[in-house]
C-alpha cells in the first residue's frame, strides 16, 4: 500500500492532472446543458407571460399556464446531465484516491449489508435507506468494511406521508482480534426516559462494568457475561472512550460473527465530492476527503484491532 504520508506527491502526479482535465469536461457538460435548458425555460416563462394577459376564458388560460410550466420544467431537467456527469466524476475520483489508500472502493453497497447492524439494534428505526461510499481494506491487517447510511423514518403530516433523518453516518465492520462466540452490544447512553427503555428490542442481559465513566457514556448488553468482561477489559473501554470523543456523533458498537461492528451519527456526509456547478480546482474538498479516510485508519488504531496482545 501506498504510505499515506506520500499523499502530496500522489495528488501532484495523479489528482492534479485528473481534475484539470475533467475541469475541461465539465465546462463543456455545463455550457452544453445551458444552452440547450435556456431557450426552453425561456419560452415556457413567455408563454407563462402572455397566457396570463391575452387569456380571458379561465379554463383556456388555466391549461396554457399548465403547459408553459410544464416547458420550464423541461428546460429545467436539461441541466440533469450536469449532475450525471457529477455523479461519474465523483466515483471516478474516489475510486482513485482510495485506492491511493489500498482501499477498494464502490459507489454502493452490497445488498442486506444493514443486516448485522439491525440484528444487534445499532440503527434506529427506519424505513427508507440509502447506502453508498462502500469500501472495503485492511488497516495494519485488521479486514474492514463500511459505508454511508441514510435513514429515514415515515411520518405523517398535514394527512400525507413525509420522512424524518433518523440516522446519517458511517456503518463499518472490522475483524476483532479476540475470540467469542455470543454477541455483545455497546449502546450509546442516551439519557434517563431513553434509557429506560433501551432493552426494548436488544437480547441479552444488562452487564454492568467497574469503570464508572464507560458506564455513564454507554449500557452493555450480552448473551454472555463473562464474554462480555472478557471483551470489554479495563483498556478496550477506555479506547471505545477515546473513540467516541474522536468520533463526531454518537457511537453504537457491538461484537458479533467475529466482528466488531460500528454505527457513527454524524449527521453528515462523510467523503465529500465537489459540485458540478463549480470550479473542481477551487474545491477544499480533498482536504475533508482526506481527512474522513484518515478516520477509517484511526477506529483501527485507536482501539488497537492489530493484535490479540494489545487488547
Amino acid at each position: 500500500m501506498t504510505p499515506a504520508g506520500d499523499f502530496d506527491g500522489f495528488f501532484a502526479r495523479e489528482i492534479a492532472p485528473f481534475i484539470e482535465q475533467k475541469e475541461a469536461e465539465r465546462k463543456v457538460v455545463l455550457r452544453r446543458a445551458i444552452q440547450r435548458a435556456v431557450p426552453i425555460a425561456v419560452a415556457g416563462l413567455a408563454a407563462f407571460a402572455l397566457s396570463s394577459q391575452l387569456i380571458e376564458d379561465e379554463d383556456a388560460r388555466g391549461f396554457a399556464l399548465f403547459g408553459s410550466i410544464v416547458i420550464v420544467i423541461i428546460g429545467a431537467l436539461m441541466l440533469t446531465s450536469v449532475l450525471t456527469w457529477g455523479r461519474k466524476f465523483a466515483e471516478e475520483l474516489s475510486a482513485k484516491v482510495f485506492g491511493h489508500f489500498g482501499y477498494v472502493y464502490s459507489p454502493k453497497a452490497p445488498e442486506n449489508y444493514l443486516a448485522p447492524f439491525n440484528r444487534c439494534s445499532l440503527l434506529p428505526g427506519y424505513d427508507r435507506e440509502s447506502l453508498e461510499d462502500h469500501v472495503l481494506g485492511e488497516v495494519d491487517g485488521v479486514p474492514f468494511e463500511l459505508a454511508e447510511a441514510f435513514l429515514e423514518k415515515r411520518v405523517k403530516r398535514d394527512k400525507r406521508d413525509d420522512y424524518d433523518l433518523v440516522f446519517r453516518g458511517l456503518v463499518a465492520r472490522y475483524a476483532f482480534p479476540k475470540r467469542f462466540e455470543g454477541r455483545t452490544i455497546v449502546r450509546g447512553d442516551r439519557g434517563s426516559f431513553f434509557n429506560s427503555m433501551s432493552h426494548a428490542g436488544v437480547d441479552g442481559e444488562r452487564v454492568h462494568l467497574e469503570d464508572p465513566r464507560f458506564e455513564e457514556m454507554f449500557e452493555v448488553f450480552s448473551s454472555d457475561q463473562v464474554e462480555a468482561r472478557y471483551l470489554l477489559t479495563p483498556a478496550f473501554m477506555e479506547r471505545l472512550i477515546k473513540l467516541a470523543e474522536a468520533a463526531d456523533g454518537p457511537l453504537q458498537a457491538a461484537f458479533d460473527g467475529g466482528d466488531l461492528l460500528l454505527a457513527i451519527d454524524g449527521r453528515r456526509g462523510y467523503f465529500a465530492q465537489p459540485s458540478p456547478w463549480k470550479d473542481l480546482r477551487q474545491s477544499d474538498h480533498i482536504r475533508e476527503f482526506v481527512e474522513d479516510i484518515g478516520f477509517i485508519r484511526e477506529i483501527a488504531e485507536v482501539l488497537k484491532l492489530d493484535a490479540e496482545t494489545r487488547v
